[in-house]
């Protein structure tokens, strides 16, 4: 059984696009190193609002299948009434054949699916021999770097495993694809956050970690720490790395 981000479907979608923006120039590269542009069938797995489902469907001539276990989820994919054809489904029981697709494709899911070894171990299941299985990035927040030395990552670790998520998923990718089976390329996405970034995110990202946190940080030092955030923006001294893993598994 997965379980779904628990935010709204309009503020899910905002936070999908900013993920997916983070991941752009990794996902592209992926796409081109299993020829995306020539496979028949690919499958996006925990599509959620679709954000890179359409990127998939106008990187490929072929047929392009996503899946959710949220419906609200998948109505908001429909209503972007693209080519790419939307169903429920859950990660852990894939309702398609053995060796359907020749790409299969996550992004931010595994971290929130309960049992991510057999969503692994399904997305390999309906790959084809010689396809491939994409997972364009999985974070790990022990790895969170600040300046200055603010406890964000430990914040932010503590409220997603309130919610239901590994935020360690990251370390763990290499092993989910060689267990299932896969010949395994893994790698980090470059996110260290230029000031400009910092600057554009700011009031969406300490608006979601105020969200998340509520009830596990003390108010007055929640403040505290975004005043220390914002004035180091300010004078050019903020640095945040985010460590994001992704993963190629090739079924021979």
């Amino acid at each position: 059984m997965t379980t779904g981000c628990p935010l709204n479907v309009a503020g899910s979608d905002e936070q999908f696009a900013r993920q997916a923006a983070w991941t752009r120039a990794v996902r592209s590269q992926l796409y081109r190193r299993v020829n995306l542009l020539r496979a028949r069938r690919v499958l996006d797995v925990g599509c959620g609002s679709g954000v890179v489902t359409e990127e998939l469907a106008a990187r490929t001539r072929g047929q392009v299948i996503a899946i959710d276990v949220d419906a609200a989820m998948i109505a908001a994919a429909r209503a972007r009434g693209g080519r790419a054809v939307y169903q429920e489904g859950d990660a852990c029981r894939l309702p398609f054949p053995d060796g359907h697709f020749d790409v299969v494709v996550c992004h931010f899911l595994l971290m929130w699916v309960d049992d991510p070894a057999r969503a692994v171990c399904e997305m390999a299941r309906v790959t084809r021999p010689g396809g491939a299985v994409l997972v364009c990035g999985e974070p790990d927040y022990g790895g969170r770097v600040d300046w200055p030395d603010l406890p964000i990552g430990q914040w932010q670790a503590a409220a997603l495993q309130r919610q239901g998520a590994d935020p360690f998923i990251g370390r763990k990718l290499r092993a989910l694809l060689q267990q299932a089976g896969l010949d395994v390329d893994v790698g980090i996405i470059p996110s260290l956050w230029d000031t400009a970034a910092l600057r554009e995110n700011f009031a969406a990202e300490w608006a979601l970690l105020e969200r998340d946190v509520v009830g596990l940080v003390d108010e007055a030092a929640f403040q505290r720490a975004k005043d220390t955030a914002w004035r180091a923006i300010e004078e050019g001294t903020r640095l945040v790395f985010m460590p994001v893993f992704f993963g190629l598994g090739r079924r021979g």
